[in-house]
């Protein structure tokens, strides 16, 4: 069972209210999350969320990842819309950043903690390394009238 996230000293219903719409609706989520893109979805001070995950770690039994070397065994990557979801370990990572075009060119200025890479194969930017992943690409939901227009077309 999942540890609420008032149970962080600080939050209350507004804060609370701030991540759910953020998408971290738990402490272990909140653990797990990039503290800046939070920080940026909520107004949220980045020193506060850093206390809160501090916090945190002392409520749940928290163990820092496992670092192995095959990611691409234990991920997968869903794209749609030039954004990805991506899984690893278990856990969802939402809003991913989608790179294209020429893999030598983008390869080494990720700034990003995840990333996705799609060209001929994925890949997955993650702890510091690109790995080979595999991936499904969701089809954009059409309207009648765009499929019908489509098929006018042809």
């Amino acid at each position: 069972m999942k540890v609420e996230l008032r149970k962080i000293r600080g939050i209350g219903n507004v804060y609370e209210r701030k991540l759910k719409e953020a998408g971290i609706k738990s402490v272990e989520e909140l653990l797990t999350c990039d503290l800046k893109k939070v920080a940026e979805k909520t107004s949220i001070n980045i020193r506060r969320l850093e206390k809160w995950r501090e916090e945190g770690k002392k409520i749940v039994e928290y163990k820092e990842a496992e670092i192995i070397d095959d990611v691409g065994k234990i991920s997968f990557v869903e794209i749609e819309n030039n954004k990805a979801r991506v899984k690893i370990k278990e856990i969802w990572h939402e809003n991913v950043k989608v790179y294209r075009g020429s893999f030598n060119e983008i390869k080494n200025g990720i700034e990003d903690e995840i990333a996705v890479y799609i060209g001929k194969i994925a890949k997955l930017w993650f702890n510091g390394k690109w790995h080979d992943v595999p991936y499904k690409v969701k089809e954009e939901k059409k309207s009648f009238i765009e499929k019908l227009k489509e098929w006018w077309r042809k």
